[in-house]
Parts: C-alpha cells; sequence; structure tokens
C-alpha cells in the first residue's frame, strides 16, 4: 500500500482500489488512470483528480443543507425538508452528468466545514428567534445527517445490493472529471472507456475476497 498526501486530501492506494482519508472508495487507482490518460497525468496529479470527484460527491449534502435552510423561511418547513431530501437522492445519483470545471471551486467552498457551519448557525439561531421550533428541529437533524454524510452512505448501500453490472457513483465521477479535465487541457480522453472494465475486475477481485 501507498498513502500520498495532498494539499487537503489524503489517500490510501491498495492495487484494486484507492480509498481518501474521509472514507470514499474507488475502485480505479493511479496505475489505471495513468494508462488511459497518460496525457493527463502529466499535467495533474492523481490526488488533486480524486480531490475533484471529491468535490462532487460531497456537494450533495452541502447543497442540500443550504437547499433546505433556504426554503425553510420561503415555505412550509415539510416541503422543504421533502424537497431538500429529494434534491439529494437526484443530485447525488446524475451528479456525474454536471461535472464542470468552473463550478468546482464553489462547489469546493460549499463544501468546507467553516461555511456550512457559519450558514447553519446563522440559520438555526434565526429559527429559533422567529419561533420556528419545528423548522428548527430538522434543520438541525439535517446538518447532522447530511455533515456526516449517512444519506450518501445509504444511498451506496442501495446501490452495491442492485445491479453489479453499473460503475459505481463515486467512479463515474472520477470518470466524468478525468473527461473533463482532458478536453479542458487538451488531452485526447479515447482510452477513458476502457476504465469500465479496469473497476469491473477490480470489483469482482473485492468481493472474491469477501
Amino acid at each position: 500500500m501507498n498513502r500520498d498526501r495532498s494539499h487537503d486530501i489524503q489517500i490510501l492506494e491498495t492495487p484494486f482500489s484507492t480509498v481518501t482519508s474521509s472514507g470514499h472508495w474507488f475502485h480505479a487507482t493511479r496505475e489505471s488512470v495513468r494508462d488511459y490518460v497518460p496525457g493527463l497525468m502529466k499535467k495533474m496529479t492523481f490526488e488533486s483528480l480524486i480531490g475533484r470527484a471529491v468535490v462532487w460527491i460531497d456537494s450533495a449534502d452541502s447543497l442540500a443543507m443550504f437547499l433546505y435552510f433556504g426554503l425553510a423561511y420561503l415555505t412550509n418547513f415539510w416541503i422543504a425538508a421533502l424537497a431538500a431530501l429529494l434534491f439529494h437522492y437526484v443530485w447525488y445519483h446524475q451528479k456525474s452528468a454536471f461535472v464542470n470545471i468552473v463550478f468546482t471551486p464553489l462547489l469546493k467552498l460549499f463544501n468546507r466545514d467553516f461555511i456550512q457551519l457559519l450558514v447553519a448557525a446563522v440559520a438555526l439561531s434565526f429559527m429559533g428567534i422567529w419561533g420556528m421550533y419545528s423548522a428548527l428541529i430538522v434543520g438541525i437533524i439535517y446538518f447532522f445527517l447530511f455533515k456526516i454524510g449517512l444519506l450518501r452512505r445509504f444511498w451506496d448501500r442501495l446501490q452495491t445490493r442492485g445491479k453489479s453490472d453499473k460503475l459505481p457513483l463515486n467512479d463515474r465521477v472520477l470518470k466524468m472529471v478525468l473527461v473533463r479535465y482532458s478536453l479542458y487541457e487538451n488531452v485526447p480522453p479515447t482510452e477513458i472507456e476502457k476504465m469500465d472494465q479496469q473497476v469491473q475486475k477490480a470489483i469482482l477481485e473485492r468481493n472474491k475476497k469477501r
């Protein structure tokens, strides 16, 4: 195993997977990325690519949290809670289609602990001041639910019980990050489709060891 540190992300590598210090699991590895987009690996580090994928993975929690706090002041808190939950489900499962270089820094800002704590503290404080106690209770529950990523883990668990021929959600995001940045850096991403086969092979190897 090999442990590498980037500016704000730490990863643990095995022959069949890559795991971040925050618990994000990828079946793609440094070698597989180097094999399929060698030109991109000359311009960007593996850690930075993984970090950008993590930004989009975590964005489901931060965006859903902000959505609830915003809607709770504009409509009934139950509607706000349902809308945030539905948004989280859709965004988490379809976010790979929205991966965009321009919005990555903004989402990274939204994902920062300081920003989330600041928004939550202000929103929850005014809910208490204005007597929105039901919205306050749901807001506290949602804050911890999104902050520790329980919903993401629940969706992941549901997916693992589904069809095994699907590319895992995290690997889908990483794949789109590689495609977007390959195009941005003018590196042909023609070989990137082969990552699907490598990921499926890694999944099979992992399952055999269980």
